[in-house]
């Protein structure tokens, strides 16, 4: 052995004592005590003699010497067995190392890489390839027949083709895949063809289902045309748009009318709350829930069916973007809505005024508002509240409350709710898409009540009564909208005060 100097036998001593892993220029330090650029110096001078090598792992280089890279390593004070089991134990070691390392190595975020075996069993891939395909073993997992023919073909010799691979999602992916022929075994390298080649017809769908948003005058007769667009390029048998709110998930579409959507309602949400595209197979085929997105927030999801069970990845697009066209659609809905419940709270103050100015006594007054009210804002049903003696609230007049609703005003189920409007002396206004919702008593959700709206009945900053409406549907008001609804309270405190004077 050529003669080392003091620092390298410490150098070559300590490498041939540890592991590998043990062995990361830190430790050496550590390990021999002298300084980091010392022993960095003479591991390149022990490098240059052919004494040691070493292997990268991550940003790590793992020093040892060079006969433990074929393994040869000479042990004593051990019985024969026992250094047959070191050896063997070290070469399993090293070669696990080896193999993590190559597995880096062939990890890229933009290529599949996998080998394949004469029975098409798939014996090693990368990372992206486990994330977009898991689970697979075989090509039969991935490929249709007519592409695993065009693989076989291409097995005898190095070179390309393109074929769709399918998810276990259910969606068909274009990719180019290089074959190449190592000994009995071919490696395969595929690239991801399939962004954004839309065909003609393709195109000239999204073209006309965006023109559609703008020109359609119900979301039935959006949906409808939609699903005559989609039908031209995928095998489409259902169609259906849900909205999600404190409530539940509601169908506003469905084609065909099909029973409960129980059933699928994990999907839903989960493609609401993640806000992405979710599929799953069903008995009758590949269903797909896609997210309608509003401002980062999903308001619901489209529900597709195809009896295929895959579908191509430019066709999930295109639904990906029919779906953006829907939720646009449905928030242009909702300003529409807005403005039209605007003008209905603007005829509301004045067939109010009227009512107020005429010379019809208390309750005959107070019956003709709440029917003016109810029938002027569409809602279903209403009643007034007066404060009576000890500052309690009275029933006064109510119009289509159900049986159930009316009987638990009666008996004061709605007490705190009452106290809220009382306590905040402005409108309380809660829809089934509102957070607290969810906290109304159980019996307003049970008779599938969506919007209502306390109005507090003022005269100079004293509340003395409350206004209540209630609807079946969702009442879509902007803040100018409430402030109108509020001065109906306003109206109707000042009358009663009048007629509380000329008693």
């Amino acid at each position: 052995m050529e003669k080392l100097s003091e620092t390298e036998k410490m150098i070559m001593s300590y490498l041939e004592s540890n592991p590998p892993e043990e062995c990361m220029l830190d430790k050496i330090t550590r390990g021999i005590n002298r300084s980091r650029a010392t022993v960095l110096k003479y591991l390149h001078i022990l490098e240059a003699r052919g004494l040691v090598t070493y292997r990268t792992v991550g940003r790590s280089k793992l020093w040892m010497p060079v006969g433990d890279l074929e393994g040869a390593v000479e042990y004593t004070g051990d019985t024969s067995r026992d250094s047959e089991l070191i050896k063997n134990a070290s070469k399993i070691h090293s070669n696990l190392l080896e193999l993590l390392e190559l597995e880096r190595k062939i990890d890229d975020p933009d290529k599949l890489v996998f080998t394949i075996n004469t029975l098409m069993d798939i014996v090693v891939s990368n990372s992206l390839f486990r994330r977009m395909f898991p689970g697979a073993q075989c090509l039969g997992d991935i490929m249709d027949r007519e592409s695993i023919v065009l693989i076989e073909n291409r097995m005898k010799s190095q070179g390309t083709i393109q074929v769709d691979l399918r998810g276990r999602d259910g969606i068909r992916r274009n990719y180019s895949l290089s074959v190449t022929p190592v000994n009995n075994f071919w490696v395969i390298i595929g690239r991801d063809m399939a962004t954004s080649s839309f065909s003609k017809n393709e195109l000239e769908v999204l073209l006309t289902i965006t023109r559609l948003r703008s020109s359609s005058g119900s979301i039935e007769e959006l949906m409808n045309s939609i699903r005559d667009e989609l039908s031209t390029i995928m095998d489409l048998r259902q169609l259906s748009v849900v909205l999600s709110d404190a409530s539940g998930i509601r169908r506003v579409y469905e084609y065909p009318e099909s029973g409960d959507l129980t059933e699928f309602e994990y999907f839903i949400y989960r493609s609401i709350e993640t806000l992405e595209t979710v599929p799953w197979m069903h008995d009758q085929g590949l269903m797909l829930a896609v997210p309608l997105i509003t401002e980062e927030r999903a308001k619901g999801a489209l529900i597709i069916r195809s009896p295929d069970d895959s579908i191509s990845s430019q066709i999930l697009e295109i639904i990906e973007m029919v779906a953006d066209e829907v939720s646009e659609y449905l928030e242009m809905e909702k300003l529409r809505q807005e403005k039209d419940e605007f003008i209905r709270t603007l005829l509301a103050m004045n067939r109010v005024s009227e009512i107020i100015n005429s010379d019809e006594e208390e309750d005959k007054m107070l019956e003709k508002s709440i029917e003016a009210v109810i029938e002027t804002l569409e809602f279903e049903m209403g009643c007034i509240y007066l404060m009576e003696e000890e500052r309690e609230l009275q029933l006064r007049v109510q119009r289509n409350l159900p049986e159930t609703l009316s009987r638990m005003c009666m008996a004061g189920a709605f007490t705190e709710l009452f106290e809220r409007s009382i306590e905040k002396e402005g409108v309380i206004y809660i829809t089934s898409e509102s957070p607290e919702y969810r906290m109304l008593h159980e019996s307003i959700r049970r008779n599938n009540i969506k919007t209502i709206l306390m109005i507090p009945i003022k005269f100079s900053g004293e509340i003395t009564g409350i206004l209540n409406l209630a609807s079946y549907s969702v009442k879509p008001y902007n803040r100018i909208s409430l402030e109108n609804i509020s001065s109906i309270g306003l109206q109707l405190g000042s009358a009663l005060q009048r007629k509380s004077y000329n008693l």
